[in-house]
């Protein structure tokens, strides 16, 4: 059985603004982990620390102010080989549209386990929303 964990959030700041906050050690910290260590580089490997567990991302694809996908090396038991991607694209709405998608996961990792990281991600999506549109860094991982 394939699994999607997807959000999709709208945000009223400029696409370069969100992109920033995606792709660097900075922006990521202020909405997600601030222990954060990510340059724009694809085929770098982003760092993440949460308190004791951490977290190592490869870079796969960048596309200014449209695309972030990276792929977990592992760290956390069930993430190794799922990919993270997130979108910017225009809103009908206004502002900028922000799809998250991560996928890959193995069919051993329980529907509770998944409920979990898809209720953390969608926690983790709003606090890019709040930072986006106000600067106020507020990351859910202190």
């Amino acid at each position: 059985m394939a699994v999607s964990l997807n959000h999709s959030v709208g945000i009223e700041a400029e696409p370069d603004k969100i992109y920033e906050a995606l792709i660097t050690g900075p922006g990521l910290a202020s909405f997600w982990t601030a222990d954060s260590q990510a340059e724009p580089k694809v085929g770098s490997v982003a760092h993440f620390g949460f308190c004791g567990p951490k977290l190592q991302m490869r870079v796969e694809e960048l596309k200014p102010q449209s695309l972030v996908r990276w792929t977990c090396l592992g760290d956390f038991p069930t993430w190794p080989e799922t990919k993270v991607t997130r979108q910017l694209k225009p809103s009908e709405a206004g502002g900028i549209e922000v799809k998250f998608v991560h996928d890959g996961w193995s069919d051993a990792v329980t529907a509770d386990d998944l409920a979990h990281v898809n209720y953390t991600w969608g926690q983790v999506m709003a606090r890019l929303k709040q930072y986006a549109e106000t600067g106020k860094p507020a990351p859910y991982f202190r």
